[in-house]
């Protein structure tokens, strides 16, 4: 994986919060936010993968070439595909989050 760019960000805190975090504490914050929201998108993925019994890319392939416009079929494989981006960005950023604990 390539080594993401980082840049520094200052934050201002209650003096009380503050004192009580250390830097990987908000790091792990940031990394179970980013874990959430890639379960959340990938359960997604994975009920529309029950859904149809197939995965997106035979899903897409099928729809795309179908001879009739199913419109349901059709929304649902924008959602879906939506759905697998965010998940892949959301897998991203808790991946890099992930190496910033080995710093």
């Amino acid at each position: 994986m390539q080594q993401a760019a980082m840049i520094e960000v200052k934050l201002k805190l209650p003096v009380n919060i503050a004192e009580s975090l250390a830097k990987n504490e908000l790091i792990s914050l940031l990394l179970d936010k980013a874990y959430n929201k890639a379960e959340y998108y990938l359960t997604r993925c994975n009920e529309m993968e029950q859904k149809y019994g197939k995965p997106f890319t035979t899903f897409k392939t099928q729809v795309e070439n179908s001879e009739e416009e199913e419109f349901q079929e059709w929304d649902d494989l924008i959602e879906w595909e939506a759905y697998e981006i965010a998940y892949k960005d959301w897998n991203e950023k808790y991946e890099e989050l992930r190496n910033c604990m080995k710093f």
